[in-house]
């Protein structure tokens, strides 16, 4: 019998309950008058997003074993210089931190600081050069608050700047 990957299943099946989450409470963002697109789009379509990509990646796990699959990027050593491996690896749960410290400082600093911190501690934790980080993570945030900010005419938080 070929073993599945239940790590990415398990993964998949938390990112399925958040996006319908997300699609649940994004339903009960009251809509502007007189505006064909309402606040609850942006929500409503992450949602949709998370929700369809965590489906696809719980199939795929059925499908993939876990030899054949890894989370950790390739070049990665454990301290021990073993290559780690599973879903409990200090990738995976520098991840997570990163995530869990970002949102729960983005009310105080703002979005763009959020987001610059964020990127850069993800480009780092994923392998990538200082010198990338400092180039890449100003580049996305401020691509992304523009698109959100000027685009779609969506506040983001603005922290202590604003």
């Amino acid at each position: 019998m070929r073993s599945r990957n239940f790590p990415d299943m398990a993964l998949g099946l938390v990112f399925l309950a958040l996006g319908v989450l997300i699609l649940i409470q994004a339903q009960g963002i009251r809509s502007v008058p007189g505006l064909p697109v309402g606040p609850g789009l942006f929500p409503t379509l992450t949602g949709g997003a998370i929700a369809v990509f965590a489906v696809v990646l719980v199939i795929q796990s059925w499908f993939v074993s876990e030899d054949d699959v890894t989370l950790i990027p390739e070049g990665a050593e454990a301290a021990d210089g073993s290559e780690p491996s599973g879903l409990f690896t200090p990738f995976v749960f520098g991840i997570l931190g990163a995530t869990l410290a970002a949102l729960l400082v983005m009310p105080l600093i703002g979005f763009l600081a959020t987001a610059l911190l964020y990127t850069f501690s993800i480009v780092l934790l994923g392998g990538g050069r200082l010198r990338a980080a400092l180039v890449f993570s100003p580049i996305v945030s401020l691509t992304i608050y523009a698109l959100f900010a000027f685009g779609f005419r969506v506040p983001l938080p603005q922290g202590i700047w604003g």
